[in-house]
């Protein structure tokens, strides 16, 4: 029984000396744990250039290339380009160049190039019919406004009527 004892006395002492240790190098840690606090002297708050870009050009990318326009990538007056390609299946978006838009839509059913001055050119294509139906204003050979046209009216279904058998007479 004395065995006994002193195994259950030494599982005490050896939990004490575990509780000795630890508050000590709690208390240990505690010293050093202020020099890890900044000094609250050295604390700025961040600036807005630290959320917001510093120009609107960080905001959004030219989808296209923005290349210089070259004559082939310009429409003549019935709206057709020099070098037909065949049509891409891709959405049309701003800065596109006007054979772009052809490329993706086909041939307009109206062309209107007006001069502009400085010797810029300015070009409203007109789609009447199709998915995309609606007007595509380009300025110096990129498009730079979509005007959405009529849309059909949706047809609506009629339900036929039903018919009742009447009750004999």
């Amino acid at each position: 029984m004395g065995v006994i004892a002193q195994w259950i006395g030494g599982r005490r002492m050896l939990a004490r000396g575990a509780a000795i240790v630890a508050v000590a190098s709690g208390v240990a840690a505690c010293g050093s744990v202020q020099n890890m606090i900044p000094d609250p002297a050295n604390f700025r708050l961040p600036d807005r250039s630290t959320f917001l870009p510093t120009t609107s050009n960080s905001y959004a990318y030219p989808i296209s290339p923005v290349t210089s326009v070259g004559p082939a990538d310009l429409v003549d007056g019935q709206g057709a380009c020099a070098g037909a390609a065949p049509a891409s299946p891709r959405g049309v978006s701003l800065d596109m160049t006007e054979c772009e838009v052809v490329r993706t839509l086909g041939q307009p059913q109206g062309v209107d190039l007006t001069p502009q001055p400085g010797g810029q050119r300015r070009v409203v294509m007109t789609y009447k019919t199709g998915e995309r139906a609606g007007s595509y204003e380009f300025v110096g050979g990129r498009l730079t406004a979509i005007e959405r046209g009529d849309e059909p009216t949706p047809t609506v279904a009629k339900k036929p009527l039903s018919k009742k058998p009447r009750p004999p007479a």
